[in-house]
C-alpha cells in the first residue's frame, strides 16, 4: 500500500498525461479532440480521486486507483489547497490540449507510432522498462519523441539523461538509426517547448548511466543472483531527520509521528 502512495504534485502530473494519452488515442481513433470535454473528464476523474481516497475506497484495488500520502497519514489538508489543485490541473490539461504541439499531432495521427505503451528491454546484464509519452514518426525513416512535463523541477541535464534512455529504446529496439532520433520535451506548467540531441553520444552516455546505477544498486546485495540485501547495510535514518517528514514509509519505520505539518 505505501508503495502505491502518490502526492498532490505526483498526481497532478498524472491527471494531466492520462488526458494526454486518451487525447492522443482518440486521434489515433481519427476521433476530434475537444478541449472543453477533455477538460471536464479530466477534473471529474480528479476529483473522483480525491474522494475515493478521502474515504479509503482506493485501498480496495491500491494499484489501480489513487492514493494520496497526505490523507493516509492524516495530514491536515484544507479544501482551498485542493482546489487549487484542481485548478492548476484544469490550467495544464487546456494548455495542453491548445498546445501546438499537442494539436500538430493531430494532423499527423497516423505517424504516431506509441502512447503510453509499458516496453521493457535488455540493457547489458539488466533489463529496463520505458513508457513514452508519445512516439512519432518524421515520415523520412527517424523518429521524435516527445515528453509531457507538468512540474517545477525538471532540469535539462535530468530531462537529457531520461531522453538518452529513450535513444537506447529507439536505436536498439525499433531499429532506427542513431543519427534519426530527435526529442522534445514540453513543459505544461510554463508553456516552454525544448528540443534535445539524442545522438551516439548521449546514447552511450545513457548507457554508461545505466551501467552505473545498476553497479551501484548490487553493491548491496549480499546474494546478486538471488537479488538479496542485507537489512543491516540499510540502518534507519537518525531520529529527527527531515527526510522522514516526507517519507511515504514512515509507518512502518515507526515514524509517522514525524510526518509533515502542512
Amino acid at each position: 500500500v505505501q508503495k502505491k502512495l502518490t502526492t498532490r504534485a505526483m498526481w497532478t502530473g498524472t491527471v494531466v498525461h492520462r488526458s494526454a494519452e486518451v487525447g492522443l488515442r482518440r486521434m489515433r481513433g481519427r476521433l476530434y479532440v475537444d478541449v472543453e470535454e477533455a477538460t471536464r473528464s479530466a477534473l471529474w476523474a480528479a476529483r473522483d480521486d480525491i474522494e475515493g481516497s478521502r474515504t479509503g475506497r482506493w485501498l480496495e484495488r491500491p494499484s489501480r486507483n489513487v492514493g494520496f500520502r497526505e490523507h493516509y497519514y492524516g495530514e491536515a489538508i484544507d479544501d482551498a489547497t485542493w482546489e487549487a489543485a484542481l485548478a492548476e490541473i484544469d490550467r495544464q490539461v487546456r494548455a495542453l490540449h491548445v498546445n501546438r504541439i499537442f494539436r500538430r499531432l493531430e494532423q499527423v495521427a497516423d505517424r504516431i507510432l506509441e502512447v503510453e505503451e509499458l516496453r521493457r528491454f535488455p540493457v547489458g546484464d539488466a533489463e529496463v522498462y520505458v513508457a513514452l509519452d508519445v512516439l512519432v514518426s518524421d515520415g523520412k525513416g527517424g523518429v521524435v519523441i516527445i515528453d509531457w512535463k507538468t512540474g517545477d523541477a525538471h532540469s535539462d541535464e535530468v530531462i537529457a539523461g531520461q531522453l538518452g534512455v529513450y535513444g537506447i529504446y529507439a536505436t536498439q529496439v525499433l531499429g532506427v538509426p542513431d543519427d534519426r532520433v530527435k526529442a522534445m520535451h514540453v513543459n505544461l506548467r510554463h508553456g516552454t517547448e525544448t528540443m534535445h540531441t539524442v545522438g551516439p553520444a548521449e546514447i552511450e552516455a545513457a548507457r554508461a548511466e545505466i551501467a552505473a546505477s545498476v553497479a551501484e544498486m548490487r553493491e548491496g546485495l549480499v546474494d546478486r543472483a538471488e537479488n538479496v540485501a542485507d537489512p543491516a547495510a540499510y540502518p534507519l535514518l537518525p531520529e529527527g531527520d527531515a527526510r522522514c517528514r516526507w517519507c511515504s514509509f514512515r509507518r512502518s519505520c515507526g515514524r509517522e509521528g514525524e510526518g509533515a505539518k502542512i
